[in-house]
């Protein structure tokens, strides 16, 4: 019996600007768990949504999300005249996003309110070295952002191609690439 693609996509916001237009930015962990491969994208994200409570109460548009900058370590992934293969995954991208801020929101345990020089350039180094340079994600996230998890087991035609589509995103991102 063939087993059914499933993923999972852990959302870490690292930076929330609570000016319209509303800026996130952050990481992506997508776990297809037929393979337990891990996928990492880096991401920044303006949403048009005019007040924070929004993102609780309005019904999820894609529309309402504009990712102005992705990147897989560092390859940028093109985002300007998007396929519908991109577009597709990349909804699912926003999905996740607008799912942890509203966790985000309702649950407003906030450890760190300032951050010093030191600390962002230790942890901008941390980022660098392992994410960016390395595509591993090993430092401890649980003194920085906030991250939420979901999974995703698509069994409509849509959901499935949006899944593929966004686990072959790295792939068509690296494409006459060099390093």
């Amino acid at each position: 019996m063939k087993k059914n693609l499933s993923l999972n996509i852990e959302t870490l916001i690292l930076v929330a600007i609570w000016d319209y237009p509303f800026i996130f930015q952050g990481s992506f962990a997508i776990t297809n768990t037929l393979n337990n491969s891990i996928q990492l994208l880096l991401f920044r994200c303006e949403c048009n949504l005019k007040d924070k409570m929004d993102i609780l109460d309005v019904e999820f548009s894609p529309h309402d999300y504009q990712f102005t900058h992705l990147y897989d370590g560092p390859f940028e992934i093109p985002l300007k005249n998007a396929n519908d293969e991109l577009e597709q995954a990349l909804y699912l991208l926003k999905y996740s996003l607008k799912e942890t801020l509203q966790k985000m929101i309702s649950n407003p345990i906030h450890n760190l309110i300032h951050i010093d020089e030191v600390a962002m350039s230790s942890i901008a180094k941390q980022i660098k070295d392992h994410i960016i340079h390395h595509g591993q994600k090993k430092f401890d996230n649980e003194n920085i952002g906030f991250s939420v998890s979901i999974s995703f087991t698509p069994t409509e035609k849509f959901g499935k191609k949006s899944a593929l589509a966004l686990l072959k995103i790295n792939k068509s991102s690296h494409k006459n690439k060099t390093h």
